[in-house]
């Protein structure tokens, strides 16, 4: 959220609009494929510095692939370790792995929250987790900011485990286990940085020439083009490392491919949000499409609150000024039938943080939040916090209907 001034219930809830995926490859693990945009059933595990935390059942899987791969590592570099310690050390690694992910995602909350923005939770998921923002960042500068905290995080934790591994006696299972976590959150940070989406150094890359060009859309296909160069260079140094090692070569060369499978689908994925979203025509202002509300307080008799409807749409508001919800027409009708003096917060639908969008947001990114977002109305804000109308789907889709024929008629 941009401005005290409106709030939305439901914080947890919904597809956000804007997804830092992290893709996790270790010297004692495999790969993570990029979660889907539906959000999977998970745990929650509460919230940390109040942002909700959910491990999906996949992440059961990742501890335990780490199990499977880090036993014969530690059995192979810890000569007369026992099968039991082996495996009981490979947990502690897949877990503590884990948390370096968590760590990793919580850096772009962090620097999401600096600057203003609405963070909605954080997911965890098969060797991977995901931080998710009720929208997309407004600038490069907070594109490029949020991006380069997650890596920057999991460097500062490499660099603590590193040094830790002076602390350790070399050869034994505790100097294994930490330096296997250094190399870990090493690579996290640098195979993130690479500059190919949906990677955080592809956000990067997009804000630099975002910044440069002035417009978003160029730094996302230079960005996708990048995943794609990327992904072809993953798939040749697997081809490399068979030929020179052979079979000794088929696990790295395995998780090469993985890699640039990640890469490719995710840049691939990004593309067609794009080409998606890049339809809105230039000469209709959000704005314009924005039906006009009217403000009453959330004790407001339903039945008045109707009469206000039939000319536009309502928005209760707290006694403070802050947004609660739009007025739900049928089942206000409903309950003023029972009960006309009922307050009309009753049968007020809560506006959620992905529902909530700023009158200086890029209408190509309201128009692919329609796609994203289950909800048929979008609350318009001004740049002092009030509500300045009510954005319907269908007139979004309207819209795009309509730039899409006019384009079709011109070829």
């Amino acid at each position: 959220m941009h401005s005290s001034q409106v709030s939305a219930a439901g914080a947890d809830q919904g597809t956000p609009t804007c997804h830092y995926p992290l893709m996790v490859k270790s010297s004692a693990s495999g790969t993570a494929a990029p979660r889907p945009r539906e959000s999977p059933r998970g745990f929650a595990m509460g919230r940390i510095g109040g942002v909700p935390v959910v491990v999906s059942p996949s992440w059961v899987l990742s501890v335990a692939v780490i199990v499977a791969l880090g036993v014969p590592v530690i059995s192979q570099v810890v000569p007369g370790t026992g099968t039991g310690l082996a495996i009981a050390m490979s947990i502690i690694l897949g877990v503590l792995l884990g948390v370096s992910v968590l760590a990793h995602e919580l850096g772009h909350c962090w620097a999401a929250r600096v600057l203003g923005m609405q963070v909605v939770g954080v997911r965890l998921y098969l060797l991977g987790g995901v931080s998710e923002l009720s929208k997309a960042p407004r600038s490069p500068r907070e594109e490029a900011i949020i991006a380069a905290a997650g890596p920057a995080v999991s460097a500062v934790i490499a660099g603590a485990f590193w040094i830790a591994v002076a602390a350790t006696t070399p050869g034994t299972v505790g100097w294994l286990l930490v330096m296997l976590l250094a190399l870990s959150n090493l690579v996290v940070a640098v195979f993130n940085l690479l500059p190919a989406l949906p990677l955080d150094g592809g956000r990067v890359l997009r804000a630099g020439v975002w910044s440069a060009s002035g417009n978003r859309g160029a730094g996302t296909t230079a960005a996708v083009i990048g995943g794609y160069v990327i992904a072809v260079a993953l798939v040749g140094w697997a081809v490399l490392m068979l030929l020179d090692a052979g079979s000794a070569g088929l696990l790295p060369a395995g998780i090469a491919v993985a890699m640039a499978l990640f890469v490719a689908v995710g840049a691939a994925g990004e593309g067609r949000q794009h080409g998606r979203s890049a339809g809105w025509p230039a000469d209709v202002p959000i704005a314009s499409i924005a039906r006009p509300v009217a403000q009453l307080p959330t004790e407001t008799p339903v039945a008045l609150a109707l009469e206000a409807a039939a000319e536009r749409d309502v928005v209760l508001t707290e006694a403070d000024g802050v947004a609660r919800g739009l007025l739900d027409i049928p089942a206000a009708r409903a309950l003023a039938d029972r009960d006309p003096r009922a307050p009309a917060s009753l049968v007020s639908r809560p506006w959620r943080p992905e529902t909530i969008v700023l009158t200086d947001d890029d209408p190509s990114e309201i128009a692919e939040r329609t796609r994203v977002v289950d909800a048929a109305d979008f609350l318009l804000v001004d740049e002092s916090g009030q509500p300045a109308g009510v954005l319907r789907r269908e007139d979004i889709v309207a819209v795009l209907n309509s730039s899409r024929s006019r384009k079709w008629s011109r070829q």
